[in-house]
């Protein structure tokens, strides 16, 4: 069964955030004035040039279930919702595909020509993917950004540390998330995510920002380091950024495979 395919899958959760632990932040009040000051600094990072696609060579590393080890990975990302991940060998090879537009999804093993293919609102999709996570939100969840319609009333504090800005809002799901702006940069450096029972769900730090290359995407950027760690992965898995491509809007075939006629393939429900 895929469950049993190994480190790759490990490593895949891990991508795709299955849900992680993290601790509610230690913070300060702010007076007035230096709420209107925090606000203009979130305001600001809502209206930064954001990208609408991702073309990016990633290695993934993860110290995982006692295990550890790292995978190159090539990752396309389009919204609102679409999604294609390779995990390759040393020469190149793609070991496993995994495409989705939002809604449909296929997994694919080369290695033991199997497919699987199923909707996003399935228990396998939420074996990777928790359902508090929608499709749609993992470009911005990757990127370190925010949906506009995510965001309820928004409450700032002071970092007891002096790292930054946190800002607290409840989204209409009811989960309650914590954002954490760079003092410095005013980009985003951690994403902590809790649900209507303060259980923790999530926890994403952020590190370095990375450029386009291409002409007439200048301003926009993306992180050069994901970090995911805790209870559901048992460890750590870190996304490098390796090379970034660009942040082209490609046509819809890019996500979508085409099987080879031996290639057993499974629905999963």
């Amino acid at each position: 069964m895929l469950r049993n395919n190994g480190w790759i899958f490990t490593a895949l959760c891990g991508l795709l955030l299955a849900g992680c632990v993290s601790k509610i932040p230690q913070t300060t009040q702010l007076s007035s004035p230096e709420s209107v000051q925090a606000l203009e600094r979130w305001s600001s990072f809502l209206q930064h040039p954001r990208p609408k696609a991702l073309d990016a060579d990633y290695r993934l590393r993860w110290k995982v279930l006692g295990s550890q080890g790292g995978v190159d990975a090539v990752l396309l990302l389009q919204q609102p919702a679409m999604l294609r991940f390779a995990a390759n060998d040393p020469l190149g090879r793609a070991l496993v595909l995994l495409v989705s537009d939002g809604r449909r999804f296929t997994l694919v093993d080369n290695r033991k020509a199997e497919a699987y293919t199923g909707n996003t609102d399935s228990a396998l999709w939420h074996e990777y993917v928790p359902a508090s996570i929608q499709p749609q939100d993992l470009f911005a969840y990757l990127g370190g950004l925010v949906e506009p319609e995510w965001i309820g009333r928004v409450e700032p504090f002071l970092d007891a540390q002096g790292k930054g800005y946190w800002y607290r809002f409840q989204d209409q799901q009811g989960l309650t998330h914590y954002l954490l702006l760079g003092a410095q940069t005013g980009r985003l450096q951690r994403h902590l995510l809790f649900d209507e029972e303060d259980d923790d769900l999530l926890d994403l730090d952020y590190s370095g920002q990375v450029g386009s290359p291409r002409p007439g995407e200048e301003g926009l950027q993306w992180p050069g380091l994901v970090k995911v760690s805790g209870e559901a992965v048992t460890g750590e898995v870190e996304l490098s950024l390796e090379k970034l491509y660009g942040f082209s809007v490609r046509g819809t075939s890019a996500f979508r495979l085409s099987l080879p006629p031996h290639y057993s393939v499974k629905e999963v429900e």
